[in-house]
């Protein structure tokens, strides 16, 4: 094996166990966020008062599930070469999410739609998402993660579509107060330029020399 193809698959190990880990630290921040939400006081929000309520919560579980099948169909297809890049982003997505949640701990919106007893919730989202997990959306944040990732012109539009349909659902469902909404897109194209910036870039400049030395 050449090093070329020995830092790949070092590359994809590596990303795929920052990933693994972030879940488990998500795990986690999101139980104990929970734990501290449901010894918080809901609060106003102006913009859900005027919204209707309805049961989105089939959106919210499945919808949700459906857009991670096809963003792992996606990379795989057409993303193999940066599969690596991909998982880290997510991984320092939610790394820095569970963060935020717990330093934002609050109770979910007054009349919140919980998904509890959902076979696709009790099955894996339960690992995942938490009722009182909520600065900032990550139903909003990851599709949206996507379109600013992915290549092809038509996967990020999808993505971008699942981020607005999403929001729009945890917002209908009070499942999220309408900041999280909002602020998911601040944070997460802040972590992403961040991201490049402070991880990428300077890996790839190491990248080039040491492959460069490999061939001197």
């Amino acid at each position: 094996m050449n090093r070329r193809a020995a830092l790949e698959r070092a590359e994809k190990a590596g990303a795929g166990a920052a990933l693994a880990l972030a879940l488990g630290v998500n795990l986690h921040a999101g139980r104990l966020a929970s734990r501290l939400g449901e010894g918080s006081a809901s609060v106003r929000d102006s913009l859900l008062d005027v919204l209707p309520v309805l049961d989105t919560r089939p959106l919210f579980t499945w919808g949700f599930g459906a857009f991670v099948a096809a963003l792992a169909a996606a990379c795989l297809w057409r993303e193999r070469q940066r599969l690596a890049w991909i998982a880290w982003s997510y991984a320092v997505l939610i790394a820095a999410r569970s963060a935020c949640i717990l330093l934002t701990p609050l109770r979910a919106p007054e009349g919140a739609l919980w998904v509890a007893g959902d076979p696709a919730y009790e099955a894996i989202g339960r690992y995942l998402t938490f009722p009182h997990d909520l600065f900032f959306s990550s139903h909003t944040a990851m599709p949206f993660l996507g379109f600013l990732l992915l290549t092809g012109r038509g996967a990020r539009a999808a993505c971008l579509a699942a981020s607005v349909a999403l929001g729009a659902a945890v917002l209908l469902a009070r499942l999220h107060y309408s900041i999280d909404v909002a602020a998911a897109y601040a944070f997460t194209y802040a972590i992403h330029q961040a991201n490049r910036r402070l991880a990428r870039r300077p890996f790839l400049a190491w990248r080039r020399r040491f492959l460069a030395n490999s061939t001197a």
